[in-house]
């Protein structure tokens, strides 16, 4: 069985995360873990990107103008 697709969005002007990993999330609640988040960064230059959590999987991170926090709306 494949992994369900992971997908999440950042802000305009971000380039760093951290992020879930929905995967991760379902085994380490049926086992008692707290491991299913992970960081990245996405270089500005670039609108999307594929990473992978702690154990492999598959996120894809993408770049979002409904994703970017207040203040860079607000500064617009």
């Amino acid at each position: 069985m494949s992994d369900p697709a992971q997908i999440v969005s950042i802000g305009l002007g971000a380039t760093s995360f951290t992020a879930v990993c929905e995967v991760c999330l379902g085994i380490d609640n049926a086992v008692g873990l707290s491991a299913s988040t992970f960081a990245g960064r996405l270089d500005p230059d670039l609108e999307a990107g594929v990473f992978l959590c702690r154990r492999g999987h598959r996120v894809h991170v993408v770049r979002d103008a409904a994703a970017a926090p207040a203040a860079e709306i607000a500064a617009a």
